[in-house]
């Protein structure tokens, strides 16, 4: 199943791009509710004990750093070790290479509270229409652009959606992109490339040096991540294929090609929002990855 190159796609490629979405599984893992030590912070706090300070940057340099929202920031050896614990999200440093990931979170109908959201119903759309102009999008831009064809069923999927939302996240495991920056700018074309009111629904704040994603098997209230069956069925099956940063990948990584931002130098400093990485931990995993 392939994007069509130099042409607007087919009902064949769309039709296969919307059945790529259709149901989820479950991945056979059980759940991790193993103790883990909590840090509330994970940099430098004078009032408080902190992640970073209490192990030694080679105990942690092929961990993963996870924030559980309500407990704070953990190590763990592999995410399966938290699978199913709601609110646990992969910490993930921006000024290293990354997969492409897109978030694409869509409420089905109108917010009450604030009417002026754009919502599916509203702009009369569907969510399978959403999501398969943005997958080709994303695999016509990839072969126009750095000459990459890829097949429509080498992303992986997964959803945390509902009746009430349309929640996919998008990824590409094979290649990683520079940074965060040339990253943004790629998704940035997807977004220009499907156009209004598709764009609205992809998530283009996401993109900084530190931010987070939600793991396969967590959930946020009743909604639980899950990958697409049809992922599974291609043989993703493991927790590392739905990784934004997986430990120890070898994936080539592309020269920059959608932004001309150069990396700043950024100052040691504390960070506290839970959708970021402390700067402590770029520096860690920067200096031993």
């Amino acid at each position: 199943m392939l994007a069509q190159k130099n042409s607007g796609p087919g009902p064949e490629v769309i039709n296969g791009a919307t059945r790529l979405f259709s149901g989820l599984a479950d991945l056979d893992y059980k759940p991790g509710y193993n103790n883990h030590t909590y840090f509330q912070y994970l940099s430098n706090n004078k009032n408080d004990i902190f992640l970073l300070g209490t192990y030694h940057p080679e105990e942690i340099f092929d961990k993963y750093i996870i924030q559980v929202v309500g407990k704070g920031f953990t190590v763990v050896n592999h995410p399966s070790e938290i699978y199913r614990i709601p609110d646990a999200h992969e910490c993930i440093d921006g000024n290293l290479p990354l997969r492409l990931v897109l978030d694409i979170d869509a409420r089905q109908k109108p917010d009450p509270i604030n009417p002026g959201l754009p919502s599916l119903d509203t702009n009369k759309i569907s969510c399978e229409d959403l999501l398969s102009r943005i997958l080709i999008a994303c695999a016509d831009i990839l072969n126009s652009d750095l000459n990459h064809f890829i097949p429509l069923n080498a992303f992986t999927l997964a959803s945390s959606s509902n009746t009430d939302k349309c929640s996919w996240h998008i990824v590409y495991s094979y290649v990683h992109f520079i940074d965060y920056r040339d990253l943004r700018g790629f998704v940035e074309k997807v977004a220009n490339r499907v156009g209004k009111p598709y764009s609205e629904f992809i998530d283009l704040g996401l993109y900084k040096s530190r931010f987070s994603l939600r793991l396969l098997g967590s959930a946020k209230g009743d909604r639980v991540k899950r990958p697409a069956m049809s992922s599974v069925k291609e043989g993703y099956r493991e927790l590392e294929d739905y990784l934004v940063q997986p430990k120890w990948d070898a994936s080539e990584i592309w020269p920059r090609t959608f932004s001309s931002e150069k990396p700043e130098k950024e100052k040691f400093q504390l960070i506290e929002d839970e959708t970021t990485l402390s700067k402590g931990a770029s520096l860690v995993i920067a200096k031993y990855e």
